[in-house]
């Protein structure tokens, strides 16, 4: 049965190879590898920060935690501290990790349901999953997606009446809760299928082992000054609603939104087909017991699309699941002889995965084939201007990885990842508009001299104070809504100094 794990862990190497080996030849000779993402850099600078200094964030002089992932982050500085400093370490943990998760999801399937759904399941997992993308990103996600497979593995030991598993799966939900904060959805709906089904110590202990990093890590950031939440966390997804009418607004854009109908609505739609034809004479708790692991992923889901982010990269967690509940379920309906309608609709929604998954990979193609070059071109190019002219100072912006980690900058975020002043005035005052006042104000209190952002991001936003001295067209940015970076001298005084570096630095810029 091994022989469809390491048939996975082929097809994920090739996807993973193609792609590194192209963005190392799409850069200079002597570049080497590029990460497509810049939020992998500002893992790396959260990571030398708790390595030097034992503090959780992107500046060294005081406390922004921009990282969402406990686990992740101290992983990275552990191997920073033993070994020093290299931009490669995502690298090599996401292969690792990625080898792992495509041998074990592939031989669980395997030996759970044999060989007639393996080589299935072994073809599907890139193009649903997108491993191999998340292992090319470098970030956290694929030792996110390898804990969800052993999630599943020592539940359905448990499942199966094998008692020690139940340890197991609890080290795995620790693991979770450290490895995103998304986590908390899914301990949620554990927690809430092991009280539906009247086991309330397990349920009582998957919370408590579940949510201890999330609030160690909340009282550590708390007693540093910060909120109780990463900024991250707080800035880019739905946590923070302020009353009823909000909520339901929030709702209305989630149900409506491409994500959850090309992600959650069919599978939705496919796996409630399937239990009203097997289940609808069943009680509630004999349901919870015999498709416990299909309801723990559904809450997740909609957990995850109503209060955080269900596309490029944020879903994949999401999709080796309904890959495992889709086998499951097929398992089943082969046993089935007859012809049915909720047979009909496994075929078809089998038939959407093979084309979805096809239509991912193409979709995801120009973002591993050309997105390194453009961060490389864009953002190393702007580290490397901040290094050369404002070295050690303090520096707003808004993509703030590469800038950070290749620099000895301070910086103050003005999208509020990197920055807890800035995260908590938009936490407090999201319905406010005078934001950029607060950002003028506290720029000259952190004495920055420069702002270097993407005005589009920031329309309506700019202090008045702040003067455009240049611009950068970024060099074949795939963001359609991004072309520049402008440059603002944050006072008057600030102006020459930034002129001359521009002119100097002679680099894509056109001087207003």
């Amino acid at each position: 049965m091994k022989k469809y794990g390491f048939i996975s862990v082929f097809v994920f190497l090739l996807g993973y190879f193609f792609y590194l080996i192209s963005e190392i030849l799409s850069l200079p000779k002597g570049v080497g590898y590029f990460y497509p993402v810049d939020d992998v850099y500002i893992h790396l600078e959260v990571a030398k920060n708790i390595a030097d200094k034992f503090l959780f964030s992107i500046n060294s002089n005081s406390f922004d935690p921009a990282s969402s992932s406990i686990l992740y982050s101290f992983f990275l500085s552990l191997l920073i501290k033993i070994f020093g400093d290299s931009s490669y370490y995502p690298l090599f943990i996401n292969l690792t990790f990625g080898v792992l998760t495509s041998f074990y999801a592939t031989n669980f399937v395997a030996l759970q349901y044999g060989k007639k759904f393996a080589m299935l399941f072994a073809l599907l997992l890139q193009p649903l999953a997108m491993i191999y993308l998340s292992a090319i990103l470098g970030m956290e996600h694929t030792l996110h997606i390898f804990l969800i497979v052993l999630f599943f593995i020592f539940y359905n030991k448990l499942a199966s009446g094998n008692v020690k598993a139940f340890s197991h799966l609890l080290i795995v939900v620790f693991f979770l809760g450290a490895v995103r904060f998304e986590s908390i959805f899914l301990i949620s709906a554990v927690i809430f299928v092991f009280i539906g089904q009247k086991k309330f110590r397990q349920g009582v202990l998957i919370g408590l082992v579940g949510f201890f990093p999330i609030i160690m890590y909340g009282l550590y950031s708390l007693l540093m000054g910060g909120l109780f939440f990463p900024n991250s966390v707080l800035v880019k997804s739905n946590f923070h609603v302020s009353g009823v009418q909000d909520f339901i607004t929030i709702l209305k854009s989630k149900f409506l939104s491409v994500d959850y109908i090309k992600y959650l609505l069919p599978f939705s739609i496919f796996y409630f087909i399937y239990a009203f034809s097997r289940y609808r004479n069943l009680k509630f708790q004999r349901f919870l017991e015999m498709e416990a692991l299909p309801i723990i992923i559904l809450l997740t889901s909609y957990g995850q699309l109503i209060f955080g982010i269900m596309t490029f990269r944020y879903e994949n967690y999401l999709m080796i699941a309904y890959l495992f509940i889709l086998v499951k379920i097929c398992d089943y309906y082969l046993k089935t002889s007859d012809f049915s309608i909720p047979k009909l609709s496994a075929v078809l929604f089998i038939g959407y995965s093979v084309v979805f998954g096809l239509f991912k990979m193409y979709w995801y193609h120009p973002v591993l084939y050309t997105d390194s070059k453009n961060l490389y071109y864009n953002q190393y190019k702007l580290a490397q201007f901040l290094k050369k002219y404002y070295h050690s100072e303090t520096i707003v912006a808004n993509d703030i990885g590469a800038i950070t980690y290749f620099t000895n900058i301070e910086v103050l975020d003005m999208y509020g990842l990197g920055s807890t002043d800035i995260a908590k005035y938009k936490y407090k005052n999201s319905g406010e508009n005078d934001f950029s006042y607060f950002m003028g104000e506290l720029s000259n209190r952190k004495n920055a001299r420069i702002a270097a952002v993407y005005p589009e991001w920031f329309v309506g936003q700019i202090p008045q104070n702040w003067v455009l001295v240049g611009k950068w067209k970024m060099s074949n940015f795939r963001n359609p809504t991004i072309r520049y970076v402008n440059f603002y001298a944050v006072t008057k005084n600030d102006i020459p100094y930034l002129r001359k570096s521009l002119k100097e630095f002679k680099d894509n810029y056109f001087l207003r």
